[in-house]
């Protein structure tokens, strides 16, 4: 009879197989990382709205979005009627207005946020390229950050071109091989073969898009030149010979995507001419009396925020043993010449000063680690890839969700009241004049400040038709020479304002006091609205008697105060406008 057999049994406990590779095995240092980013969000989100051209560009958005063209002129400007509008920003402007369409004014708000953060993302990879070292990494966003800090909180298409702009640099690292800190400092660092091929596309192509949506893509072009020229340079004074930098591969790939570049951006709606104007924008008179367009002055905010760039700068080429390039030394120059001429080029020059500084930070702090005790991790045996292997990773998701839910952004998936008006808008917002005014809308054109302009249109509804707005750059110079005499309430404002029949006055009462107390004083005009922010008035042959004197219950409870409350015909101008800007500066 035969016997079966008995198969011994597998006792062993079965193992579990991780479904992730170990690059999602987060460390310690990836927290701090996403807590740092996740707070910068945070802050971003929570910034008020300015009343700033901003507001025009929305406008400017909606009309094209409405017609299904471009502007001809400016629709919302009635004195700068015939001069010929060039829209270099009309894609980020159709984009801002369906933004707005979409999730109302606070999506204006959240959109920053996200670009911003996006750029300082880009920023921050860009360094760690070139320095494999969070410690410079983070030195560099600081930089980046102070430096620019005065342009950081305008909101504006203007932040797109910021975000292309990381973006063309993160291009050029990767063109260029001898950024990164894994290369010698000694013998040829210009491993060509390293090239990636789909630069060729990419450089085009996010100068296509950079063109339609602001008039910074000149800034990568001067960019590119300045790497052209700098390989030039090299070429020839290693060589000693100029014939050499044609036959050099490297010159004439950056000659190539420079050219490929500038071809990039004359498709466009208007062609050459958007290179053209793009480059004599600056050159406008009416510019001159605009802040982020004086020269830069060592005592204001950018004139400090440079200074302590530049030493530490010196600081850093002093003592680093990395050689420069004549690339850099080019393009800081060039960058540094412009914000001299005109200071809202600090916003350019900041990550490019970070850029440059990166590689000579990297070559010191390699130098001084083991000075204070900074060894390089030790390489341990790999442990087993378990569960407990991720708990930091989880850490990083909780952080990261928690950023999310506690900012305003996410009313929109976890539902939420938002933020109040008030919270939503600048503290010198005037609420409270366009309210006045959507109420009792003005005949004809009113006299505002120009930075007031577009936020007047835009919050009326179309309902006024001001006399300036921040797209100074097209108002024909006699208009603007009128529009700031009566500013500064100089002689000869009473007759401006009769010749152009305005009826209808608005001033800000911080930043206009002596104008305010002139008006007051003047019989002539009458105070209809006041409060915190400014003022308005009104002629007075145009005001109708009242019945009888107003008691104090007819009398406003709330900072503002209404004196009277004329009833006035509604004429609006059919033609809204916008744009505006907290520091006086136009639209670009």
């Amino acid at each position: 009879m035969a016997t079966s057999e008995l198969k011994p049994v597998d006792t062993a406990e079965p193992v579990l197989q991780p479904v992730l590779s170990e690059r999602y095995a987060l460390r310690w240092r990836h927290v701090a990382v996403c807590t740092a980013f996740a707070l910068f969000f945070m802050y971003l989100n929570y910034l008020p709205l300015f009343h700033s051209d901003i507001w025009g560009h929305v406008l400017y958005g909606e009309w094209m979005l409405e017609h299904g063209v471009l502007p001809a002129e400016d629709p919302f400007l009635p004195l700068a009627e015939g001069m010929r509008v060039v829209d270099n920003a009309w894609g980020s402007q159709v984009f801002l207005a369906w933004v707005v369409r979409q999730g109302g004014a606070a999506a204006l708000s959240n959109l920053f946020a996200i670009v911003v953060l996006a750029n300082y993302l880009i920023q921050a990879r860009v360094l760690y390229l070139i320095s494999k070292s969070l410690p410079v990494v983070f030195a560099g966003l600081a930089i980046s950050f102070v430096l620019g800090f005065s342009r950081h909180m305008v909101i504006r298409p203007e932040i797109f071109g910021g975000l292309f702009c990381a973006l063309l640099l993160w291009m050029i690292v990767r063109l260029e091989p001898w950024r990164s800190r894994a290369k010698s400092f000694e013998g040829d660092d210009t491993d060509i073969e390293t090239f990636p091929r789909w630069l060729w596309v990419g450089i085009p192509v996010l100068f296509v898009v950079w063109a339609n949506s602001h008039g910074s893509f000149a800034v990568g072009l001067v960019l590119l030149a300045c790497h052209v020229l700098g390989r030039a340079i090299e070429v020839a004074w290693q060589k000693q010979d100029l014939g050499a930098i044609f036959q050099d591969r490297q010159f004439r790939r950056w000659l190539v995507l420079t050219e490929l570049a500038v071809a990039a951006t004359l498709l466009n709606p208007y062609g050459l001419d958007l290179l053209i104007e793009t480059a004599r924008f600056g050159q406008n008179p009416n510019l001159r009396e605009v802040i982020e367009w004086f020269p830069l002055k060592l005592i204001d905010l950018e004139g400090i925020q440079f200074s302590f760039a530049m030493i530490i700068l010196i600081v850093l080429l002093r003592h680093s043993r990395q050689r420069v390039r004549p690339a850099e030394v080019i393009a800081l120059v060039v960058f540094i010449t412009l914000m001299a001429s005109t200071i809202r080029f600090i916003g350019w020059l900041a990550p490019l000063m970070a850029l440059s500084l990166a590689p000579h930070a990297t070559d010191i702090w390699e130098r001084i680690r083991p000075r204070f005790q900074f060894p390089r991790p030790v390489e341990h045996e790999p442990q087993p890839l378990g569960p407990a292997r991720f708990r930091l990773s989880l850490a990083c998701l909780l952080i990261l969700w928690c950023a999310f839910a506690a900012s305003p952004i996410s009313q929109y998936l976890l539902g939420g009241k938002g933020r109040a008006r008030e919270q939503l808008y600048n503290v010198s917002t005037p609420l409270g004049i366009t309210e006045y005014l959507r109420e009792n809308p003005p005949e004809g054109l009113i006299y505002c400040p120009q930075w007031w302009g577009d936020f007047l249109v835009w919050d009326t509804h179309g309902k006024v038709a001001p006399f300036m707005t921040t797209s100074i750059h097209l108002a024909p110079a006699l208009v603007w020479r009128d529009y700031l005499t009566v500013a500064r309430g100089q002689a000869g404002w009473e007759r401006i304002l009769d010749r152009y029949d305005i009826d209808t006055i608005v001033l800000h009462e911080a930043l206009q006091p002596q104008t305010v107390e002139i008006f007051q004083q003047s019989a002539s005009w009458k105070t209809v609205f006041e409060d915190d922010d400014g003022v308005v008035l009104v002629r007075a042959d145009r005001l109708p008697q009242p019945q009888h004197a107003p008691t104090s219950s007819e009398q406003n409870a709330s900072t503002r105060r209404s004196l009277m409350q004329p009833s006035l015909v509604a004429v609006a101008a059919g033609k809204p406008r916008s744009q505006h800007q907290e520091d006086d500066s136009p639209h670009d």
